[in-house]
């Protein structure tokens, strides 16, 4: 085995024939905010359950589309624009139906124009090989998002606004519906310059470079939401779950938490409500204790705690005087503020 001071090289995987890539199909909608993609070819059609899901991605399109374009956006008192970063990014953050998985800075550099310029972008950005067919939405989507970039750009009030397009990705892979939606955005301000050259109408070769901005999300159908999450209300309300909820924002924010007591030599776990003995050795179980040896100390009380062995994982301590009321045992920094509070209470006796 590697010790820590040594740099282990990453080997290429040992091909496996066994291991096949399954082909893989796509085809877009008219207006290429929809891409479908299959590993079974055109001839196989798809399960209804499969298309449901699908289906339902159109409508929710079509909704998201209705309520940008009829909705008037404060900074103009005109309607949104379907290539409106803002209004895009509300729908995404504010539905719950979106789980951003993965997000990377792009730079792309084309000297293609018109038409080419468009389709080569489109490929970029959705990882489709070169040529892969010939996109015909391509330019009037290229062509639509640069004018709604010019008209932001052109705006004193809207210096920091982006302007983007959301593609919805329906993969049927190995049996399986998936859906996926990738953003992308470019800034305004940023990229003005190349707004103004605006390669998808111009008719010679043009050397630019756009910096964009790219995020994926998963996207999960309403329907499957109340499919299997129907039960929402009564989890939500459980204290098993509440407390796994707590813990893993404990995780995040690496607050101190005490889990248990136990007896240090036998690692059992001591009750709440026992009589901690004088003379045993006890630990405090937890997680991002004080680096720093403070106190531990009966939240009421006379009971007296003298603590050793200092972690910020474990804390071993005795106890001695009177403690006759149940108490809570916390868990004090060398400043003296109390970070943590055992849930079990304990006497001395």
């Amino acid at each position: 085995m590697a010790t820590s001071d040594q740099t282990v090289p990453l080997k290429p995987a040992v091909k496996n024939p066994n291991n096949i890539e399954a082909k893989k199909y796509y085809i877009f909608n008219e207006t290429g905010n929809i891409m479908m993609a299959s590993t079974i070819d055109a001839n196989t059609p798809l399960s209804e359950s499969v298309q449901k899901v699908f289906a339902e991605v159109s409508v929710f399109f079509a909704g998201m589309s209705r309520a940008i374009t009829t909705t008037k956006n404060p900074a103009t008192n005109k309607a949104y624009s379907l290539y409106n970063y803002e209004a895009l990014q509300n729908i995404i953050s504010g539905s719950g139906l979106f789980v951003h998985v993965t997000e990377e800075d792009v730079k792309y550099e084309t000297k293609s124009f018109g038409a080419d310029f468009s389709k080569e972008l489109i490929e970029s950005l959705l990882g489709l090989a070169t040529g892969a067919g010939e996109m015909s939405f391509a330019s009037a989507m290229v062509s639509s998002i640069g004018k709604e970039g010019l008209n932001i750009s052109g705006s004193s009030s809207q210096t920091n606004s982006k302007v983007g397009n959301i593609v919805f990705v329906c993969e049927y892979l190995m049996g399986m519906p998936i859906v996926s939606a990738i953003v992308v955005y470019a800034d305004c301000q940023q990229n003005k310059q190349q707004l103004k050259l605006g390669p998808c109408f111009s008719e010679s070769s043009i050397s630019t470079s756009w910096t964009l901005h790219k995020d994926t999300y998963m996207f999960v159908t309403p329907s499957f939401i109340r499919s299997y999450a129907g039960d929402l209300d009564s989890i939500n309300s459980d204290p098993d779950y509440l407390q796994l909820i707590n813990w893993l924002s404990g995780l995040l924010t690496q607050t101190p938490t005490i889990n248990d007591i136990v007896d240090a030599k036998t690692f059992a776990a001591v009750p709440s409500g026992s009589a901690l003995a004088t003379g045993t050795t006890y630990r405090i179980q937890g997680q991002f204790l004080p680096v720093e040896a403070g106190k531990v100390q009966f939240a009421e009380g006379d009971g007296v705690i003298t603590a050793a062995n200092w972690g910020t994982d474990a804390i071993d301590f005795t106890v001695s005087g009177t403690q006759t009321t149940a108490s809570t045992l916390q868990v004090l920094d060398k400043s003296g503020n109390v970070v943590a509070e055992s849930a079990e209470t304990y006497t001395i006796g």
